[in-house]
């Protein structure tokens, strides 16, 4: 009997100590319920920030994901963007001024800028045809005797005829012409584009 009364004590114990967990959890339930009831904008701006976490969590999986797609060429210069007002081609920078100036002026303001006055491929003087408009530009070509030789030390090799008798070339129209160095033009300057290792 005592082993009964035992048993049916402890059925006892445990039945009260379920119906008070069952009892806390409900009275729980309630203030919890009261309480978001009561603070509805709260809720929704609790609510929206675990699905603002959220989605940041998964955008910064996906994009760490693609990063690591990226090849990387060990050794090879990460090339960095051109300065603001600079055009960016064939990792050159190039300036098309809006002021005017003799040639030596042109030479001169883009050495402040770090730059020359721009030496151009076949290639670069099709790529700024398209891109100067109507505008002429003073470049760093200049005539030394009977040749054209650019400002770095380099020779005129281009099968593009400059037209004219002058010593200083712009770009005008598509075409390469001489000119007085004297005559006030805009210049376009270029340097190379800036990379990091």
């Amino acid at each position: 009997m005592e082993g009964e009364h035992n048993w049916n004590g402890e059925n006892a114990e445990e039945s009260l100590s379920h119906q008070d967990g069952s009892e806390t959890r409900k009275t729980l339930r309630k203030h919890l319920g009261n309480w978001f009831r009561s603070h509805r904008g709260l809720t929704v701006l609790l609510v929206l920030s675990v699905l603002l976490i959220l989605a940041l969590v998964v955008a910064v999986a996906v994009l760490s994901e693609r990063l690591r797609e990226i090849p990387v060429t060990p050794g090879a210069p990460k090339f960095l963007t051109c300065p603001e007002a600079w055009i960016g081609y064939n990792r050159v920078c190039y300036y098309l001024s809006r002021d005017e100036g003799t040639w030596e002026q042109a030479r001169d303001r883009c050495s402040e800028l770090g730059a020359s006055l721009a030496v151009l491929s076949d290639k670069e003087m099709g790529f700024l045809f398209r891109l100067n408009g109507n505008l002429d530009y003073w470049l760093g070509l200049r005539r030394r005797g009977e040749r054209f030789q650019w400002v770095d030390g380099s020779s005129y090799n281009s099968s593009l005829e400059v037209l004219g008798n002058s010593e200083c070339v712009y770009l005008a129209d598509h075409k390469l012409r001489s000119e007085n160095c004297s005559k006030q033009l805009p210049y376009l300057c270029s340097k190379p584009q800036p990379h990091l290792y």
